[in-house]
Formats: C-alpha cells, sequence, structure tokens
C-alpha cells in the first residue's frame, strides 16, 4: 500500500464516523417533531428548521474538509513541511 493510500484512510473514516452520527440524530429529531407536533406546524418549524440546518452544515463542512485533506495529501504538502 503506497504512503499517500495509508494516509488517506483516517479522514475518509472520520468523514464517514460524522456523518453516520449526525444523519441519524437529524432523522431521529424529523421523526419526533412528527410526533411531538399534534398539527401546530408554525411553533415546529423554527427549531426544526434549525436543527437541519445545524445538521446539514456539519455534514456539508465534513465533507468539505475531507475533500481539502485529500488534495494535500496528493499535493504533497506534508512531505515540503517536513523538511523544515
Amino acid at each position: 500500500m503506497r504512503k499517500t493510500t495509508r494516509k488517506k484512510i483516517a479522514p475518509i473514516v472520520v468523514t464517514a464516523l460524522v456523518v453516520a452520527y449526525i444523519a441519524p440524530l437529524m432523522v431521529l429529531v424529523l421523526w419526533a417533531m412528527g410526533l411531538w407536533s399534534n398539527g401546530r406546524t408554525v411553533q415546529v418549524m423554527f427549531p426544526l428548521l434549525c436543527w437541519l440546518i445545524v445538521g446539514g452544515a456539519v455534514i456539508v463542512g465534513a465533507v468539505k474538509a475531507l475533500r481539502e485533506r485529500l488534495r494535500e495529501i496528493d499535493g504533497g504538502e506534508e512531505e515540503d513541511a517536513s523538511q523544515y
């Protein structure tokens, strides 16, 4: 296994764990809000929307950080920095 391939495993695993943790929480909140609202959509929509925005931002941020980290590994920036 190449050295760069081994370095890519950890960021991919961490990103998968973050998504696997946040996505079910988002679904659970959606389900709980549906049961709890009893037809009161106006009172429930703001917290629900906030939760979806925060959860979505966490997932999007984790994927963006993964893409940037993989680019850094492919570009060899770590090898350049280790010379100093």
